[in-house]
């Protein structure tokens, strides 16, 4: 099996999940925004996109739904952060240890507010995580991971809507 037959084989699965989770509506927006703040990498957006452009569901309501399966998502890995097995994260969600490194350097200097770029893909478990492993004050981290998901969300749906238009 070669590396195209992979990724064709996780593509068909990502699809195959894609169409049952919209299906699914509010539960399912809600799983794939948790699933995609984990160490399991799930494209939310597109789900998110479908749910308030084609779904019949209030933009609103799946703005809340999203942010808060996103933050739950984020709020596991800074919990595997505060647990502090490095060497369980390097090999088990595939971390290498030099970018962690990097990461914890950078929560050490910002703290809690670095959350505001955990939408970031790839960088933002990264931070999170960093963030669970220097146990930074819980409740301001929290605060600061669902300004910066919320805040994405709420820009996708803002451009998805029309409301800001990218080529004006």
């Amino acid at each position: 099996m070669d590396l195209l037959d992979i990724i064709s084989q996780l593509q068909g699965f990502y699809d195959q999940l894609s169409v049952v989770l919209e299906s699914w509506g509010y539960i399912g927006l809600f799983l794939a925004t948790f699933l995609a703040a984990t160490i399991v990498p799930f494209p939310s957006e597109i789900i998110f996109i479908f749910c308030i452009s084609t779904n019949g569901l209030n933009p609103l309501l799946c703005i809340i739904i999203a942010t808060t399966g996103n933050t739950l998502g984020a709020l596991t890995l800074y919990w595997m952060g505060t647990l502090g097995k490095l060497r369980w994260l390097c090999t088990y969600g595939r971390i290498p240890p030099h970018k962690l490194r990097r990461f914890v350097k950078k929560a050490q200097k910002w703290g809690p507010p670095l959350g505001l770029l955990s939408f970031l893909p790839a960088f933002g478990q990264l931070i999170v995580i960093s963030l669970g492993l220097l146990h930074c004050d819980l409740k301001k981290t929290t605060i600061f991971i669902m300004l910066g998901k919320g805040g994405r969300y709420i820009v996708i749906a803002l451009i998805r809507l029309g409301v800001i238009s990218l080529l004006a």
